[in-house]
């Protein structure tokens, strides 16, 4: 959704990804029959590299899942995307949050910003569901977080606990609030086929307790399990489960020796048909276990649950809790208790009136639509977007010809010592789209080996002119040997322009009362800094430029 909402803005994305195993840990079979029709969505560009599949997602195979990724989305995503220029590099930071090193790798090849969107705080999680006990694991995990939290230019929190957790590594990261939305789980025109155990949810005699998404510890499955277990005497009650997880034949085996004759599994279902679930539940459940990182934490279904306009039962604490109860769409239960949740299950079977009077009044919509619009939530992504696109305080260097972005806008300008100079001195402003050189003997000094000066004649000379340039102008001084030269060499038409000595304003609006096409390319012979005011004169009134 994050993509399709980028690309109806306007904007270009590419998305690297690995290869599709989550949650069952295998290989999707859609993808392997058919990998090309994965490879792009609505114009977006999908790269995908090998990743080690999570199987039954043991610690060894988490951990080579997570790794691999990292690697080969360094390595090999480096090769897929070496010939694509990047404003912002966005991080979607589920766990793991180590997919963000590979892109702190690509904000900095490509000399483009970081935003990374926080789901699940690291290594606190980790530590609460007691994945990883030994405290220096935690206390190197740590140090990894705050080294990407370090390398990120806006932090995103989806909670506003995140936001909080986050700043107290450092109360100078650049965080932001940036709540999820309700999944669209309409049917729209796609008629429910009824299936196996569909009879279970059509049951209006039962009180039906709906859970749908991710089955496993974070979810506090054990204590629900033990729940319907000390509840499974009330046959009256029945428990739809929709999902899956890595531990599902575990939950499974357990409900059968218990004798748990009214919890159902009914498996995964695509989103669309999510809606016959809901529609036919009396209460939405939603849980999470208890600790300080996970309570910070609202599962994104909650808000898909709120468009529902169901109650909703929470096994839950903290930030999700105080959203229920602060809406008034239902009761939360101790996630450390099952009794307390038996005790509200209890409540609402026999207060069906409470529950009727949330969906009347729609307690849920209407709480959704003003906390969680997803077009303003949308438009504020949009705006941190833009407002990082603008935050170009690092110079992007080229390191050599074949490094211009002839496929895009540019301005390319030498980067030297008088430069340095006059933009010390704010008579040059950096923009978006603005490039350098190296053109100064203070590279060596400063960067050793790493880049090498670039004499401005070497670029005349090698420049990789794409086909769809069909002319150049050149403004400013230009001798007949030169433009003779450049005919020559690029065949292409050429109009030379020699400016006279006056304001770069002016002279833009004097000899420039034409707009420039993506077939130009245009060669500044001014000085520093004439040339670089005179070429902001031609960015902010063009919408095509290579300078």
């Amino acid at each position: 959704e994050i993509v399709l909402n980028l690309l109806k803005e306007g904007h270009q994305v590419d998305v690297l990804t690995g290869k599709p195993n989550y949650p069952e840990g295998y290989l999707f079979e859609e993808f392997k029959k058919n990998p090309k029709d994965y490879s792009s969505l609505n114009g977006a560009k999908i790269y995908r590299v090998p990743n080690i599949l999570r199987k039954s997602s043991t610690k060894l195979q988490l951990f080579l899942n997570y790794f691999s990724f990292v690697i080969n989305g360094i390595v090999l995503g480096t090769f897929k995307l070496r010939k694509n220029q990047y404003d912002i590099i966005f991080t979607f930071a589920t766990s793991p949050i180590t997919v963000a090193l590979v892109s702190i790798w690509f904000a900095k090849i490509k000399n483009a910003k970081h935003i990374m969107w926080v789901l699940d705080i690291w290594p606190n999680i980790l530590k609460e569901l007691q994945i990883i006990k030994n405290k220096y694991i935690i206390n190197i995990l740590d140090k990894i977080v705050r080294n990407i939290y370090n390398k990120t230019d806006l932090i995103l929190a989806q909670s506003q606990s995140f936001v909080e957790l986050i700043q107290q590594k450092n109360k100078n990261y650049n965080v932001s609030y940036f709540p999820a939305w309700a999944e669209d789980i309409t049917l729209k025109s796609i008629k429910h086929k009824i299936e196996i155990d569909d009879d279970k949810i059509l049951d209006n005699s039962k009180f039906k307790i709906v859970f749908t998404g991710n089955i496993g510890e974070a979810q506090n499955f054990d204590k629900i399990i033990e729940s319907a277990d000390l509840l499974k005497s009330q046959k009256d009650i029945s428990w739809i489960i929709v999902g899956t997880g890595r531990k599902i034949d575990y939950y499974k085996r357990f409900i059968i020796n218990k004798g748990i004759k009214n919890f159902y599994f009914v498996g995964k279902k695509p989103i669309n048909k999510m809606s016959f679930y809901h529609k036919n539940a009396n209460v939405l459940l939603i849980s999470l276990k208890e600790g300080t990182g996970l309570s910070a934490t609202i599962p994104g279904k909650l808000q898909t649950y709120l468009s529902s306009n169901k109650c909703i039962l929470g096994f839950i604490e903290g930030e999700s809790k105080k959203m229920i109860e602060e809406s008034g769409v239902g009761l939360c239960a101790n996630p450390a208790s099952p009794e307390d949740l038996i005790k509200k299950i209890i409540f609402l079977k026999n207060n069906r009136d409470f529950i009727k009077k949330i969906e009347v009044n729609k307690i849920g919509p209407n709480y959704l639509n003003k906390n969680f619009n997803k077009d303003l939530i949308f438009k504020s992504l949009n705006k941190f977007i833009k407002k990082e696109f603008l935050k170009f305080d690092k110079l992007k260097i080229i390191s050599g010809v074949n490094k211009i972005p002839m496929n895009k806008n540019f301005s390319l300008s030498g980067l030297n010592l008088a430069f340095l100079g006059f933009y010390g001195s704010k008579k040059i402003n950096f923009h978006k789209d603005l490039y350098h050189w190296p053109d100064g003997i203070f590279f060596k000094r400063f960067f050793g080996n790493k880049l090498r000066k670039i004499p401005g004649r070497e670029i005349v000379n090698n420049l990789l002119l794409n086909s769809n340039i069909k002319k150049l102008y050149v403004f400013g001084i230009l001798s007949p040997n030169a433009k003779k030269y450049l005919i020559s060499k690029y065949n292409r038409e050429l109009q030379h322009i020699n400016l006279p000595f006056d304001e770069p304003v002016s002279l833009y609006n004097k000899y420039c009362n034409f707009e420039f096409s993506e077939n130009d390319l245009i060669i500044l012979t001014l000085p520093t800094p004439k040339q670089e005011q005179f070429a902001q004169e031609i960015v902010n009134n063009n919408k095509f430029f290579k300078i």
